[in-house]
Protein backbone atom coordinates (compact mmCIF):
# COMPACT_ATOMS: atom_id res chain seq x y z
CA UNK A 1 0.00 0.00 0.00
CA UNK A 2 1.14 3.53 -0.74
CA UNK A 3 1.18 6.34 1.78
CA UNK A 4 -1.94 7.71 0.12
CA UNK A 5 -3.69 4.39 0.62
CA UNK A 6 -2.79 4.44 4.31
CA UNK A 7 -4.06 8.02 4.51
CA UNK A 8 -7.40 6.99 3.03
CA UNK A 9 -7.75 4.11 5.46
CA UNK A 10 -6.92 6.44 8.34
CA UNK A 11 -9.57 8.88 7.18
CA UNK A 12 -12.25 6.25 6.71
CA UNK A 13 -11.64 4.84 10.15
CA UNK A 14 -12.17 8.30 11.57
CA UNK A 15 -15.26 8.90 9.47
CA UNK A 16 -17.03 5.61 10.16
CA UNK A 17 -15.96 4.93 13.75
CA UNK A 18 -15.01 8.38 15.03
CA UNK A 19 -18.26 9.47 16.65
CA UNK A 20 -18.94 6.15 18.37
CA UNK A 21 -15.32 5.98 19.45
CA UNK A 22 -15.76 9.48 20.88
CA UNK A 23 -18.58 8.25 23.16
CA UNK A 24 -16.45 5.36 24.44
CA UNK A 25 -13.36 7.53 24.99
CA UNK A 26 -15.30 10.42 26.51
CA UNK A 27 -17.11 8.12 28.95
CA UNK A 28 -13.82 6.46 29.88
CA UNK A 29 -12.26 9.85 30.51
CA UNK A 30 -14.93 10.76 33.06
CA UNK A 31 -14.78 7.23 34.51
CA UNK A 32 -11.20 7.96 35.62
CA UNK A 33 -12.58 10.21 38.39
CA UNK A 34 -15.96 8.53 38.83
CA UNK A 35 -15.20 7.31 42.37
CA UNK A 36 -14.15 10.80 43.41
CA UNK A 37 -17.29 12.23 41.83
CA UNK A 38 -19.44 9.79 43.82
CA UNK A 39 -17.58 10.81 46.99
CA UNK A 40 -18.37 14.47 46.31
CA UNK A 41 -22.03 13.84 45.49
CA UNK A 42 -22.90 11.29 48.21
CA UNK A 43 -22.18 12.36 51.82
CA UNK A 44 -22.64 8.76 53.06
CA UNK A 45 -19.43 7.80 51.25
CA UNK A 46 -17.36 10.12 53.44
CA UNK A 47 -15.68 8.97 56.64
CA UNK A 48 -12.80 9.95 58.86
CA UNK A 49 -9.45 8.27 58.10
CA UNK A 50 -8.70 5.27 60.30
CA UNK A 51 -5.56 4.03 62.02
CA UNK A 52 -4.72 0.36 62.40
CA UNK A 53 -6.65 -2.69 61.25
CA UNK A 54 -10.09 -2.37 59.70
CA UNK A 55 -13.04 -3.86 61.63
CA UNK A 56 -13.80 -6.56 59.08
CA UNK A 57 -15.72 -8.82 61.40
CA UNK A 58 -17.65 -6.06 63.14
CA UNK A 59 -18.58 -4.48 59.80
CA UNK A 60 -19.81 -7.79 58.43
CA UNK A 61 -21.86 -8.45 61.57
CA UNK A 62 -23.32 -4.92 61.54
CA UNK A 63 -24.43 -5.29 57.93
CA UNK A 64 -26.07 -8.62 58.73
CA UNK A 65 -27.91 -7.07 61.68
CA UNK A 66 -29.03 -4.02 59.69
CA UNK A 67 -30.14 -5.93 56.60
CA UNK A 68 -30.64 -9.64 57.36
CA UNK A 69 -32.59 -9.95 54.11
CA UNK A 70 -29.43 -9.28 52.03
CA UNK A 71 -26.39 -11.47 51.43
CA UNK A 72 -22.92 -9.93 51.60
CA UNK A 73 -21.14 -10.65 48.32
CA UNK A 74 -17.95 -8.70 48.97
CA UNK A 75 -16.64 -6.43 51.71
CA UNK A 76 -14.16 -3.77 50.56
CA UNK A 77 -11.67 -1.57 52.36
CA UNK A 78 -12.08 2.20 51.95
CA UNK A 79 -11.07 3.24 48.44
CA UNK A 80 -8.69 5.73 50.06
CA UNK A 81 -8.46 7.80 53.24
CA UNK A 82 -11.70 9.67 53.88
CA UNK A 83 -13.91 7.02 52.25
CA UNK A 84 -16.29 4.59 53.94
CA UNK A 85 -15.90 0.84 53.76
CA UNK A 86 -18.21 -0.54 51.09
CA UNK A 87 -19.98 -3.89 50.95
CA UNK A 88 -21.75 -5.31 47.92
CA UNK A 89 -25.03 -6.96 48.83
CA UNK A 90 -27.57 -9.05 46.98
CA UNK A 91 -31.19 -10.01 47.68
CA UNK A 92 -32.85 -13.27 46.75
CA UNK A 93 -33.89 -11.85 43.37
CA UNK A 94 -30.32 -10.91 42.46
CA UNK A 95 -30.81 -7.14 42.93
CA UNK A 96 -27.54 -5.53 44.06
CA UNK A 97 -27.04 -2.95 46.84
CA UNK A 98 -24.15 -1.19 48.53
CA UNK A 99 -23.72 -0.90 52.30
CA UNK A 100 -21.53 2.02 53.40
CA UNK A 101 -19.81 1.39 56.73
CA UNK A 102 -17.83 3.75 58.96
CA UNK A 103 -14.33 2.19 59.10
CA UNK A 104 -13.71 3.55 62.62
CA UNK A 105 -16.91 2.39 64.35
CA UNK A 106 -18.24 -0.34 61.98
CA UNK A 107 -21.55 1.54 61.98
CA UNK A 108 -23.67 1.07 58.86
CA UNK A 109 -24.05 4.60 57.51
CA UNK A 110 -26.43 3.69 54.69
CA UNK A 111 -27.62 0.89 52.44
CA UNK A 112 -28.03 2.30 48.95
CA UNK A 113 -28.55 1.14 45.39
CA UNK A 114 -25.62 -0.51 43.64
CA UNK A 115 -26.12 2.03 40.84
CA UNK A 116 -24.07 5.21 41.10
CA UNK A 117 -21.89 7.45 38.94
CA UNK A 118 -19.05 4.94 38.90
CA UNK A 119 -21.35 2.10 37.84
CA UNK A 120 -22.92 4.21 35.07
CA UNK A 121 -19.63 5.17 33.43
CA UNK A 122 -18.06 1.75 33.89
CA UNK A 123 -20.97 -0.05 32.22
CA UNK A 124 -21.19 2.50 29.42
CA UNK A 125 -17.47 2.52 28.74
CA UNK A 126 -16.88 -1.21 28.71
CA UNK A 127 -20.07 -2.47 27.03
CA UNK A 128 -22.41 0.41 26.10
CA UNK A 129 -24.79 -1.32 28.56
CA UNK A 130 -25.39 -4.04 25.93
CA UNK A 131 -24.55 -7.27 27.72
CA UNK A 132 -27.62 -9.47 27.09
CA UNK A 133 -27.21 -10.24 23.38
CA UNK A 134 -24.20 -12.36 22.47
CA UNK A 135 -22.40 -12.60 19.13
CA UNK A 136 -19.81 -15.38 18.74
CA UNK A 137 -19.94 -15.90 22.48
CA UNK A 138 -19.27 -12.23 23.33
CA UNK A 139 -21.92 -9.76 24.56
CA UNK A 140 -22.63 -7.39 21.68
CA UNK A 141 -21.58 -4.27 23.59
CA UNK A 142 -18.20 -5.72 24.52
CA UNK A 143 -17.75 -6.77 20.90
CA UNK A 144 -18.47 -3.24 19.65
CA UNK A 145 -16.10 -1.62 22.16
CA UNK A 146 -13.38 -4.18 21.44
CA UNK A 147 -13.76 -3.63 17.71
CA UNK A 148 -13.43 0.11 18.28
CA UNK A 149 -10.15 -0.58 20.10
CA UNK A 150 -8.94 -2.43 17.01
CA UNK A 151 -9.97 0.58 14.90
CA UNK A 152 -8.09 2.86 17.29
CA UNK A 153 -4.89 0.86 16.85
CA UNK A 154 -5.44 0.78 13.08
CA UNK A 155 -5.75 4.55 13.10
CA UNK A 156 -2.51 4.82 15.07
CA UNK A 157 -0.53 2.58 12.73
CA UNK A 158 -1.87 4.17 9.55
CA UNK A 159 -1.09 7.67 10.81
CA UNK A 160 2.56 6.83 11.47
CA UNK A 161 2.91 5.34 7.98
CA UNK A 162 1.48 8.19 5.94
CA UNK A 163 2.62 11.12 8.13
CA UNK A 164 6.10 11.93 6.77
CA UNK A 165 8.72 12.75 9.40
CA UNK A 166 6.06 12.73 12.11
CA UNK A 167 8.70 13.13 14.81
CA UNK A 168 9.16 16.75 13.68
CA UNK A 169 5.56 17.70 14.38
CA UNK A 170 5.50 17.78 18.19
CA UNK A 171 5.51 21.60 18.26
CA UNK A 172 3.79 22.43 14.99
CA UNK A 173 0.49 24.35 15.16
CA UNK A 174 -0.43 26.86 12.44
CA UNK A 175 -2.96 29.49 13.61
CA UNK A 176 -3.24 31.95 10.75
CA UNK A 177 -4.03 29.78 7.72
CA UNK A 178 -7.71 29.06 8.21
CA UNK A 179 -9.86 26.61 10.13
CA UNK A 180 -8.95 23.53 8.09
CA UNK A 181 -5.19 23.94 8.59
CA UNK A 182 -5.66 24.76 12.28
CA UNK A 183 -7.83 21.68 13.00
CA UNK A 184 -5.56 19.48 10.91
CA UNK A 185 -2.46 20.63 12.82
CA UNK A 186 -4.26 20.35 16.16
CA UNK A 187 -5.34 16.82 15.25
CA UNK A 188 -1.76 15.84 14.40
CA UNK A 189 -0.30 17.60 17.43
CA UNK A 190 -2.72 15.93 19.85
CA UNK A 191 -2.16 12.57 18.18
CA UNK A 192 1.62 12.80 18.41
CA UNK A 193 1.65 13.70 22.10
CA UNK A 194 -0.91 10.96 22.75
CA UNK A 195 0.88 8.18 20.87
CA UNK A 196 1.83 6.29 24.03
CA UNK A 197 -1.66 6.68 25.47
CA UNK A 198 -3.42 5.54 22.29
CA UNK A 199 -1.19 2.47 22.11
CA UNK A 200 -1.81 1.69 25.78
CA UNK A 201 -5.61 2.02 25.85
CA UNK A 202 -5.95 0.48 22.39
CA UNK A 203 -3.90 -2.59 23.31
CA UNK A 204 -5.71 -3.11 26.62
CA UNK A 205 -9.05 -2.54 24.88
CA UNK A 206 -8.23 -5.30 22.39
CA UNK A 207 -7.18 -7.49 25.31
CA UNK A 208 -10.58 -7.08 26.96
CA UNK A 209 -12.13 -8.48 23.80
CA UNK A 210 -9.61 -11.31 23.49
CA UNK A 211 -10.09 -12.11 27.18
CA UNK A 212 -13.45 -13.68 26.39
CA UNK A 213 -11.60 -16.47 24.58
CA UNK A 214 -8.54 -16.89 26.81
CA UNK A 215 -7.92 -18.91 30.01
CA UNK A 216 -8.72 -17.19 33.29
CA UNK A 217 -6.66 -16.85 36.45
CA UNK A 218 -5.92 -19.95 38.54
CA UNK A 219 -9.06 -21.62 39.90
CA UNK A 220 -9.71 -21.29 43.66
CA UNK A 221 -9.27 -24.40 45.80
CA UNK A 222 -12.35 -26.36 46.84
CA UNK A 223 -13.20 -27.17 50.44
CA UNK A 224 -11.65 -30.50 51.46
CA UNK A 225 -14.22 -33.27 51.09
CA UNK A 226 -13.13 -35.07 54.24
CA UNK A 227 -13.79 -32.03 56.34
CA UNK A 228 -17.14 -31.34 54.70
CA UNK A 229 -18.40 -34.72 55.84
CA UNK A 230 -18.11 -33.65 59.48
CA UNK A 231 -21.34 -31.72 59.34
CA UNK A 232 -22.91 -28.41 58.39
CA UNK A 233 -20.47 -25.50 58.27
CA UNK A 234 -20.96 -22.99 61.09
CA UNK A 235 -22.17 -19.47 60.45
CA UNK A 236 -19.52 -17.13 59.13
CA UNK A 237 -19.75 -14.92 62.23
CA UNK A 238 -19.24 -17.95 64.49
CA UNK A 239 -15.73 -19.18 65.34
CA UNK A 240 -13.30 -18.90 63.64
CA UNK A 241 -15.04 -15.71 62.47
CA UNK A 242 -14.11 -13.11 59.87
CA UNK A 243 -11.32 -11.45 61.86
CA UNK A 244 -9.65 -14.78 62.65
CA UNK A 245 -9.73 -15.76 58.97
CA UNK A 246 -8.22 -12.41 57.96
CA UNK A 247 -5.48 -12.91 60.57
CA UNK A 248 -4.80 -16.39 59.17
CA UNK A 249 -4.52 -14.92 55.66
CA UNK A 250 -2.05 -12.29 56.82
CA UNK A 251 0.03 -14.90 58.59
CA UNK A 252 0.14 -17.02 55.44
CA UNK A 253 1.01 -14.04 53.23
CA UNK A 254 3.31 -11.67 55.17
CA UNK A 255 3.20 -8.13 53.84
CA UNK A 256 -0.32 -8.49 52.43
CA UNK A 257 -2.47 -5.36 52.74
CA UNK A 258 -6.02 -6.73 52.83
CA UNK A 259 -8.24 -4.79 50.45
CA UNK A 260 -11.33 -6.97 50.06
CA UNK A 261 -13.07 -10.09 51.32
CA UNK A 262 -15.00 -12.04 48.69
CA UNK A 263 -17.73 -13.69 50.77
CA UNK A 264 -20.12 -14.69 47.99
CA UNK A 265 -19.53 -18.43 48.46
CA UNK A 266 -19.64 -18.60 52.25
CA UNK A 267 -20.07 -20.84 54.10
CA UNK A 268 -20.05 -23.53 51.41
CA UNK A 269 -16.91 -22.17 49.70
CA UNK A 270 -13.64 -20.66 50.93
CA UNK A 271 -13.30 -17.03 51.93
CA UNK A 272 -11.21 -15.16 49.35
CA UNK A 273 -8.95 -12.50 50.81
CA UNK A 274 -7.73 -10.01 48.20
CA UNK A 275 -5.03 -7.40 48.64
CA UNK A 276 -1.78 -5.73 47.68
CA UNK A 277 1.74 -6.82 48.55
CA UNK A 278 3.66 -3.88 47.11
CA UNK A 279 3.97 -5.34 43.61
CA UNK A 280 3.92 -2.89 40.73
CA UNK A 281 0.84 -2.40 38.57
CA UNK A 282 -1.52 -5.13 39.70
CA UNK A 283 -5.13 -4.96 40.84
CA UNK A 284 -6.20 -6.21 44.25
CA UNK A 285 -7.26 -9.62 42.93
CA UNK A 286 -3.68 -10.54 41.96
CA UNK A 287 -2.73 -11.40 45.57
CA UNK A 288 -5.17 -13.86 47.16
CA UNK A 289 -5.48 -16.14 50.11
CA UNK A 290 -8.23 -18.77 50.42
CA UNK A 291 -9.38 -19.66 53.95
CA UNK A 292 -11.63 -22.50 55.07
CA UNK A 293 -14.61 -20.85 56.87
CA UNK A 294 -15.12 -23.91 59.10
CA UNK A 295 -11.81 -23.99 60.89
CA UNK A 296 -9.86 -20.95 59.67
CA UNK A 297 -7.18 -22.99 57.94
CA UNK A 298 -5.50 -21.54 54.86
CA UNK A 299 -6.31 -23.60 51.77
CA UNK A 300 -4.14 -21.78 49.25
CA UNK A 301 -2.10 -18.66 48.55
CA UNK A 302 -1.73 -16.86 45.22
CA UNK A 303 1.36 -14.66 45.32
CA UNK A 304 2.01 -12.06 42.65
CA UNK A 305 5.62 -13.23 42.38
CA UNK A 306 4.41 -16.74 41.57
CA UNK A 307 2.18 -15.75 38.66
CA UNK A 308 3.21 -16.51 35.09
CA UNK A 309 3.69 -13.46 32.81
CA UNK A 310 0.29 -14.21 31.23
CA UNK A 311 -1.45 -14.49 34.61
CA UNK A 312 0.16 -11.30 35.82
CA UNK A 313 -0.93 -9.46 32.69
CA UNK A 314 -4.55 -10.39 33.46
CA UNK A 315 -4.27 -8.40 36.71
CA UNK A 316 -2.16 -5.60 35.17
CA UNK A 317 -4.48 -4.61 32.31
CA UNK A 318 -6.98 -2.78 34.56
CA UNK A 319 -4.52 -0.47 36.37
CA UNK A 320 -2.82 0.33 33.07
CA UNK A 321 -6.08 0.99 31.23
CA UNK A 322 -7.73 3.13 33.91
CA UNK A 323 -4.62 4.83 35.31
CA UNK A 324 -5.56 4.39 38.96
CA UNK A 325 -2.21 2.94 40.07
CA UNK A 326 -0.70 6.24 41.22
CA UNK A 327 -3.55 8.00 42.95
CA UNK A 328 -4.75 11.41 41.82
CA UNK A 329 -1.50 12.16 39.96
CA UNK A 330 -1.77 9.25 37.52
CA UNK A 331 -5.51 9.77 37.21
CA UNK A 332 -4.97 13.38 36.22
CA UNK A 333 -2.59 12.30 33.45
CA UNK A 334 -5.07 9.72 32.16
CA UNK A 335 -7.88 12.30 32.31
CA UNK A 336 -5.95 14.90 30.29
CA UNK A 337 -4.91 12.43 27.61
CA UNK A 338 -8.41 10.95 27.61
CA UNK A 339 -9.73 14.40 26.74
CA UNK A 340 -7.12 14.66 23.98
CA UNK A 341 -8.14 11.28 22.59
CA UNK A 342 -11.83 12.24 22.68
CA UNK A 343 -10.97 15.40 20.77
CA UNK A 344 -8.98 13.37 18.23
CA UNK A 345 -12.08 11.31 17.47
CA UNK A 346 -14.13 14.43 16.75
CA UNK A 347 -11.51 16.33 14.76
CA UNK A 348 -10.69 13.20 12.74
CA UNK A 349 -14.33 12.75 11.76
CA UNK A 350 -14.58 16.46 10.95
CA UNK A 351 -11.49 16.54 8.73
CA UNK A 352 -12.39 13.39 6.81
CA UNK A 353 -15.97 14.52 6.22
CA UNK A 354 -14.69 17.82 4.84
CA UNK A 355 -12.31 16.00 2.53
CA UNK A 356 -15.13 13.79 1.30
CA UNK A 357 -17.22 16.87 0.56
CA UNK A 358 -14.45 18.13 -1.72
CA UNK A 359 -14.00 14.76 -3.46
CA UNK A 360 -14.79 13.79 -7.02
CA UNK A 361 -18.02 12.08 -5.96
CA UNK A 362 -19.65 14.22 -3.31
CA UNK A 363 -22.99 12.37 -3.56
CA UNK A 364 -21.34 9.04 -2.74
CA UNK A 365 -19.34 10.67 0.01
CA UNK A 366 -22.49 12.15 1.48
CA UNK A 367 -24.17 8.75 1.50
CA UNK A 368 -21.13 7.29 3.27
CA UNK A 369 -21.22 10.01 5.92
CA UNK A 370 -24.94 9.57 6.51
CA UNK A 371 -24.51 5.80 6.60
CA UNK A 372 -21.86 6.10 9.30
CA UNK A 373 -24.14 8.42 11.26
CA UNK A 374 -27.05 5.99 10.91
CA UNK A 375 -24.99 3.12 12.33
CA UNK A 376 -23.73 5.32 15.15
CA UNK A 377 -27.24 6.45 16.07
CA UNK A 378 -28.61 2.91 15.86
CA UNK A 379 -25.95 1.57 18.24
CA UNK A 380 -26.41 4.50 20.64
CA UNK A 381 -30.20 4.11 20.58
CA UNK A 382 -29.83 0.42 21.43
CA UNK A 383 -27.33 1.37 24.15
CA UNK A 384 -29.81 3.89 25.60
CA UNK A 385 -32.57 1.28 25.73
CA UNK A 386 -30.20 -1.29 27.26
CA UNK A 387 -29.00 1.29 29.77
CA UNK A 388 -32.54 1.99 30.91
CA UNK A 389 -33.14 -1.75 31.36
CA UNK A 390 -29.91 -2.20 33.34
CA UNK A 391 -30.43 0.85 35.55
CA UNK A 392 -34.00 -0.16 36.39
CA UNK A 393 -32.64 -3.57 37.34
CA UNK A 394 -30.79 -1.92 40.21
CA UNK A 395 -34.17 -1.18 41.84
CA UNK A 396 -36.13 -2.51 43.56
CA UNK A 397 -38.92 -0.56 42.01
CA UNK A 398 -38.99 1.23 38.70
CA UNK A 399 -35.77 3.18 39.31
CA UNK A 400 -32.97 2.90 41.85
CA UNK A 401 -32.81 5.53 44.57
CA UNK A 402 -29.65 7.58 44.04
CA UNK A 403 -28.63 11.00 45.37
CA UNK A 404 -30.21 13.82 43.39
CA UNK A 405 -26.79 15.33 42.73
CA UNK A 406 -25.52 12.06 41.22
CA UNK A 407 -28.57 11.74 38.97
CA UNK A 408 -28.14 15.37 37.90
CA UNK A 409 -24.47 14.80 37.06
CA UNK A 410 -25.27 11.78 34.89
CA UNK A 411 -28.10 13.66 33.20
CA UNK A 412 -25.84 16.65 32.50
CA UNK A 413 -23.15 14.40 30.99
CA UNK A 414 -25.70 12.74 28.72
CA UNK A 415 -27.04 16.14 27.62
CA UNK A 416 -23.55 17.46 26.83
CA UNK A 417 -22.69 14.32 24.87
CA UNK A 418 -25.90 14.44 22.84
CA UNK A 419 -25.34 18.14 22.08
CA UNK A 420 -21.76 17.50 20.91
CA UNK A 421 -22.82 14.63 18.66
CA UNK A 422 -25.80 16.59 17.33
CA UNK A 423 -23.67 19.63 16.58
CA UNK A 424 -21.04 17.58 14.75
CA UNK A 425 -23.63 15.72 12.67
CA UNK A 426 -25.42 18.96 11.83
CA UNK A 427 -22.20 20.61 10.69
CA UNK A 428 -21.11 17.62 8.62
CA UNK A 429 -24.40 16.33 7.25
Amino acid sequence: MTRRDWFRWHGWIGLTAGLLLFVVCWSGTVAVFSREIDWLLNPALRAAPTQGDLPWGAAHAAIGAARPDLRVVQLNAPYKDGYAMEAWLENEDGVMFRALVDPATAEVKAVVSYFNVQRFFRSLHMSLFISHWRVAGVPFGYLVVGTLAVALLGSLVSSLVFYRRWWRGFLKLERGRGAKVFWSDLHKLSGLWSLWFILLVGATGVWYLAEWYTPRSPEPPALPEAASAAGTPPGIDAPPGIDAMVAAARAAYPGLEVRALATYGLPAEPLEVHGQDGSLLVRDRAAKVWVDPRDGKVLGVQRVAGLTPYQRWIDTADPVHFGDFGGLASKAVWFVFGLALSGLCLTGAYLQARRQDRGARPAAARRAVLGAYAVTLAVLAYAAWSGIVEIRGYGPGDWPAVPVAAAAFIGAWIAVTVLVLGYWMHRLR
